[in-house]
């Protein structure tokens, strides 16, 4: 979901917002810290993320910085491009699912992204304990929705991901550069007729 239907960017996000040592602090301690990943796989709240870490952020940044920890989907807008073929593939014929890393909060919030109302299904990390790349998070994705790993293509912006992901069976694209004219191309290769 994340860097594919929507921006996740802490960074960009933070950079335009403070000063480069205090975001670099907030993103430290707070959005590229383990917590954050541990949030995403439903073992640690926001609230306790700042509970552990908020004394480190400087005064002057805590209010802006809770603010999106507690609520970071607004800090996300849709990617409109990436939407637009989600709409291509689904007309098209293609079941779509989600298979993401995120908190329980993302329920709260999907009706903010668009492309997600022509998905079939979610498979989010929080409500399973389990991460990507980890395998299991494959396999859970395969078992819940009835899946044959080789008729799917797993899309992602990270890279370890996709390889897992080949691991398990499917076909990968890595969306790093949010280029949807060669995800298309990737698609159309590999037997999306979009």
């Amino acid at each position: 979901m994340g860097g594919v239907l929507i921006d996740y960017n802490p960074e960009k996000n933070l950079y335009g917002m403070f000063d480069k040592e205090t975001a670099d602090i907030a993103l430290r301690e707070i959005f590229r810290n383990e917590l954050w990943r541990e949030k995403d796989r439903g073992t640690v709240t926001a609230e306790e993320i700042l509970e552990k870490k908020g004394h480190l952020i400087p005064p002057h940044a805590y209010e802006k910085v809770a603010d999106m920890t507690l609520n970071l989907y607004p800090y996300m807008p849709p990617l409109k491009q990436t939407e637009e073929l989600v709409k291509r593939i689904k007309n098209a014929g293609y079941k779509l699912f989600l298979l993401s890393n995120a908190s329980a909060d993302f329920y709260d919030n999907k009706s903010g992204i668009p492309a997600l109302d022509l998905f079939d299904g979610y498979l989010i990390s929080a409500d399973y304990k389990l991460l990507k790349p980890e395998r299991e998070i494959y396999e859970k994705l395969y078992e819940v929705f009835a899946l044959n790993p080789e008729e799917c293509i797993f899309i992602d912006d990270v890279e370890e991901n996709c390889d897992a992901s080949r691991k398990t069976g499917m076909k990968a694209f890595c969306f790093e550069n949010k280029d949807t004219d060669k995800l298309t191309e990737f698609l159309r290769e590999n037997g999306v007729n979009i």
